[in-house]
């Protein structure tokens, strides 16, 4: 069995694919929380306000990521 813990065990590569794949789950969440937004909104005619929050935090969350890394680096 493979240890993750170890520190032979996790080059850059491991933890570059950690970062793709919680940068994917993160778009799908959102894109999947705006779909479901829309949908309540289309189908039963009420704007949820805790998918609004949610959604809003993410897209300020990620501007202000892309913002910090563009000036620090």
């Amino acid at each position: 069995m493979i240890q993750f813990w170890k520190k032979s065990a996790m080059d850059e590569r491991f933890v570059m694919h950690r970062l793709y794949s919680t940068r994917f789950a993160t778009v799908v969440t959102a894109v999947f929380i705006g779909v479901w937004l829309l949908f309540d909104l289309y189908v039963n005619g009420v704007l949820r306000q805790d998918f609004m929050i949610i959604l809003t935090v993410t897209a300020v969350t990620k501007l202000l990521a892309m913002l910090y890394y563009r000036l620090t680096h």
